[in-house]
Formats: structure tokens, C-alpha cells, sequence
């Protein structure tokens, strides 16, 4: 999940005409770890109730892990969205914080691509061999 994030700050980089620096590398230490941590909330609640339900299909398991863990998962990303748009508003663009800022909202925004398609491909096909 951490690369499909990573794809989401070189494309706003790329799409902005930005050049990368210290605040994209900054972005992809915050992204990585906010990336992660969306993981383990549903992989945790997965593996809860995999333990408690053992008769359910993976599918429908995985399905309700992320029923119950995606509004944590969206008020992070949202509250980070929104805590770094005094960042890019504004005519003074820092020579930090704005790349920093674009870079974590463009990984953020790819970060639930890959919590929505990319891992849930990875743990219902490696729960099923």
C-alpha cells in the first residue's frame, strides 16, 4: 500500500509542475506511516473476526472488517487534508511546507485507492490458498 501512495505524491508532483524536494521527501515519511496504520485498523479487525467467525468466507469477513474500521480511516485522511490546507492557501508558497502539504494530500488521496482496491486483493486471495 505504501508504493500506491507514493504513486499519489509523484503525480501531483508531476501534474503541478512541482519540483520535488525536502517536502516530498517529508510526505513520504507522514504517508507512510498513516498508510500503514489504515492497515493494521483493518487487518486487526479482520483477523478478530476471522477468529471468532470461522465458518464465514474471508470475502465477507474482510467486508465487514472495513464497514467497521473505514470512518477512522476517513476522518484521519480528512482531518490530515484538511490540517495542511492553511499550507496552499495563500500567495507566500514556503519553499517546505507547500510540497510537503501537496505531496501528503495527493498520497492520501491515492492511500484509499489502495485501501479500497490494492488490499483487499492481497488478503482475501493470500486467505483463500
Amino acid at each position: 500500500m505504501i508504493p500506491v501512495s507514493f504513486i499519489g505524491v509523484f503525480l501531483i508532483f508531476y501534474l503541478l509542475h512541482l519540483n520535488f524536494d525536502q517536502g516530498g521527501f517529508a510526505s513520504f515519511i507522514l504517508l507512510s506511516g498513516i498508510t500503514v496504520n489504515a492497515a493494521i485498523y483493518i487487518l486487526n479487525e479482520f483477523n478478530t473476526l476471522r477468529r471468532q467467525y470461522t465458518k464465514v468466507s474471508p470475502r465477507k469477513l474482510y467486508v465487514n472488517a472495513l464497514r467497521i474500521k473505514i470512518v477512522p480511516i476517513l476522518l484521519t485522511v480528512l482531518s490530515t487534508i484538511l490540517g495542511f490546507l492553511p499550507f496552499i492557501v495563500g500567495e507566500s508558497k514556503e519553499s517546505f511546507w507547500y510540497p510537503l502539504a501537496i505531496g501528503t494530500m495527493g498520497g492520501l488521496v491515492m492511500s484509499l485507492v489502495a485501501v479500497f482496491l490494492i488490499l483487499p486483493i492481497a488478503v482475501i486471495s493470500k486467505k483463500n490458498k
